[in-house]
């Protein structure tokens, strides 16, 4: 009796501390996701975008003809960076790895073919999708990588799907073409890669 007692109580004791672990963590993910929206201070009329998984804000100052980027390094501490539009060489969209559209300098955009729809970027990718003969997709990522002028961080990458599906377990089947988070992420990096492609060529014109 007295055995099956302390087990019981040895049981309880993993379920307190597996309890109060959790609690801390979620509140460290609160802490550090409050930082990232506020980082910056930059005024509400400002073009601001933060990825889904909340460890990632890019930020367009267009008075200064820049962008700001904050993220989380891999010890958790927030960095920031600055990215001026002629330091931009190449902007990509690309959805699992293949690309959509692309702009780079003194070139204009690009189209691919991506899951035998016509070429024709983003938008002829939505457009396929809310077809009723369009066979169902899965996407497991879309996201936007630029090349910049930096040799000390030449790639950036911005996400617009979550790394995690809805139970928080890894994405690895991804999204269906459906899903909200799919036609939110493509609506998203329609957006930002125009707004990529305005940047690059008032940078051009500048250094023409």
């Amino acid at each position: 009796m007295i055995w099956a007692i302390v087990i019981l109580l040895i049981i309880a004791a993993f379920f307190i501390i597996g309890d109060f672990g959790t609690d801390k963590q979620k509140e460290i993910e609160k802490k550090k996701i409050v930082e990232i929206e506020t980082a910056g201070s930059f005024p509400t009329q400002f073009k601001v975008i933060l990825n889904p998984d909340k460890t990632a804000k890019l930020t367009l100052v267009e008075p200064e003809d820049k962008f700001v980027i904050h993220r989380f390094n891999q010890s958790g501490t927030l960095e920031e960076k600055i990215v001026p539009f002629e330091k931009i060489i190449e902007a990509e969209v690309s959805i699992d790895d293949n690309t959509v559209t692309k702009v780079s300098k003194g070139s204009q955009i690009t189209g691919a073919v991506v899951g035998g729809l016509a070429a024709g970027g983003i938008g002829a990718l939505v457009g396929g999708l809310s077809s009723n003969k369009t066979e169902t997709k899965f996407f497991k990522k879309i996201d936007l990588k630029l090349k910049l002028d930096d040799f000390s961080s030449p790639i950036f990458r911005f996400d617009f799907l979550p790394s995690k599906d809805d139970f928080g377990l890894e994405n690895v089947k991804g999204f269906r073409q459906d899903d909200p988070k799919v036609k939110d992420a493509l609506s998203n990096a329609e957006i930002w890669q125009g707004i990529m492609e305005i940047a690059i060529r008032k940078a051009n014109k500048v250094a023409q």
